[in-house]
């Protein structure tokens, strides 16, 4: 059963990964983009806390908790750096 459970929510993940790699590549706008890779970030962080539970393995959630941390001052980072007209206009 919990081997089910780690293959369906995978099976999630991908598909929101797809998902947001057709955002990233179609835009129109830059925080769509920027929108899209950090929802790609967040659901690889999210597959190791996957792999860290089938796996019964705790370093992966400390992994995972600091690829969380690493993101979110990224993402801070990259938004200060962007021009707030670049946001709202379509490509």
């Amino acid at each position: 059963m919990i081997d089910t459970a780690y293959h369906l929510y995978v099976l999630l993940v991908a598909a929101a990964i797809a998902c947001s790699l057709w955002r990233l590549w179609r835009g129109p706008s830059m925080a769509d983009r920027l929108n899209a890779a950090d929802v790609i970030a967040l659901c690889v962080v999210g597959l190791i806390v996957g792999h860290g539970w089938q796996t019964g393995d705790a370093l992966w959630l400390d992994l995972a908790m600091v690829a969380g941390l690493v993101l979110f001052v990224g993402t801070t980072a990259v938004s200060l750096f962007i021009d707030p007209e670049d946001l709202s206009r379509s490509e």
